[in-house]
């Protein structure tokens, strides 16, 4: 026997709906992260956005990203155990997609406004 023969363990489906997701939340979480620095670093006081819309952005993104790496932790846990996904995981996925969308827009349309 080879020891390609020998390995021992499971075989990882690529195509598996749940590793799918997994991988789908890390993409959310780091994207919510980039979006957050790219908030910060365009919201100066040329922009004309107040305090109170930069903090709302940054609270809509961040909670993106806590509810993404919160649901890949949860994923983590619930395919350890041999469980099947609950529906919070699958309400994540939306719940992050439409926060980072409200908040990206909210930026994007008072930011191209402030600019004029």
């Amino acid at each position: 026997m080879n020891d390609a023969e020998e390995t021992v363990g499971l075989k990882v489906d690529e195509r598996d709906p749940d590793l799918l997701l997994y991988d789908f939340l890390k993409y959310l979480a780091t994207i919510a992260l980039l979006i957050l620095g790219a908030v910060l670093s365009l919201a100066g006081p040329e922009a004309g956005l107040t305090r109170r819309k930069i903090g709302l952005v940054i609270i809509v993104v961040a909670a993106a990203a806590f509810i993404a790496i919160v649901a890949a932790d949860r994923i983590v846990k619930l395919r350890a155990k041999g469980m099947a996904l609950d529906r919070w995981v699958h309400w994540s996925r939306g719940a992050c997609m439409w926060l980072l969308a409200l908040g990206t827009g909210f930026f994007l349309s008072h930011w191209i406004n402030g600019l004029d």
